[in-house]
């Protein structure tokens, strides 16, 4: 069996458990909201800890595929929150949240549970989870706060909160506080990481059930009413930032097959769900965001198939 039915196929199939579940009022939106709670404050942390911890530290091979990622991902930004200035006549706050759904992937609640399913893509994987949690989420939230956010701060202030910022993400302090035991040397007792281990596994299918329970209790988003809007991100978000990524990538010498796949898997993932999320938080470009999201996640299973059967094995 190829990787699109051993892999792909039970991916879509738990989204789709969770879609009908609330389609037909198994289960509510509240439901998922708790679901949601678990899994990003427990779930994946629990797993990324453990994962890191037993990691070596990061390797020139990390760094390279980091860079490939970051620095793409920065452009691609930059380029969106031009797009939405100029060619949507968008507010500076509101350009940041279309150049934030640009470029955010669904790492946690799509990309991490098919990465940890596939030997030797966790690593890499979890590496550019790092990046995008703290310069794509600092550099997102950055631009679509309120410019009287930070007035009257100083350079150094400004500056710290930019940093602390993506650091209160629990999925970010627990990968590095992981990466941090492993650089220390310490080990932890079986017992301990088979905790963390068993909390772990539960978080991947209870994060895409919940994921499709998500779809099926929220309103339809208005695709039709912002489809330009809603192009101009796909065009940004599943086609140029992979071509930008595999370039560097391949210009940096990435040529080992998981590294590759993990890159590929991260890069073609649909605009995340915290895009949404922030995007309430600030009140600015929900109904966009919201239909980016829906298109992008309906392509996503084309795009991660192809993924899984060219690099898979």
């Amino acid at each position: 069996m190829n990787a699109a039915t051993t892999v792909a196929f039970p991916v879509f199939a738990v989204i789709a458990a969770g879609y009908f579940a609330g389609r037909f009022r198994f289960a509510s939106a509240e439901d998922s909201a708790a679901l949601n709670r678990f899994v990003f404050r427990f779930g994946f942390p629990a797993a990324l800890f453990a994962l890191m911890s037993g990691a070596k530290g990061l390797t020139a091979l990390d760094a390279r595929i980091a860079f490939s990622y970051g620095a793409p991902a920065l452009i691609v930004m930059a380029l969106a929150y031009l797009i939405g200035r100029r060619a949507f006549a968008l507010d500076p706050q509101t350009a940041g949240a279309h150049a934030f759904a640009s470029v955010i992937g669904n790492a946690v609640f799509l990309g991490l549970p098919i990465a940890l399913g596939v030997e030797g893509w966790a690593r890499p994987f979890v590496t550019l989870m790092l990046v995008e949690g703290i310069l794509i989420i600092g550099v997102g939230a950055a631009l679509m706060a309120p410019r009287d956010e930070n007035q009257g701060a100083g350079l150094a202030a400004r500056t710290i909160a930019f940093v602390k910022r993506p650091l209160t993400n629990p999925l970010v302090a627990a990968a590095l506080a992981g990466f941090a035991f492993a650089l220390l040397g310490f080990d932890l007792a079986a017992p301990v990481r088979t905790f963390f281990e068993l909390l772990g596994r539960a978080a991947g299918p209870v994060a895409l059930f919940s994921l499709g329970l998500f779809f099926a209790t929220h309103p339809a988003p208005p695709v039709g009413e912002t489809l330009g809007k809603t192009f101009a991100i796909f065009a940004l978000k599943m086609a140029l930032l992979p071509v930008l990524c595999f370039t560097l990538a391949a210009a940096l010498h990435v040529d080992q097959s998981v590294y590759k796949g993990a890159l590929a898997l991260f890069t073609v993932t649909p605009t995340a769900v915290g895009a949404y999320v922030m995007a309430s938080q600030y009140g600015r470009y929900v109904e966009e965001t919201a239909a980016a999201i829906a298109c992008t996640t309906a392509l996503s299973i084309f795009s991660i198939t192809a993924v899984l059967v060219f690099f898979a094995v």
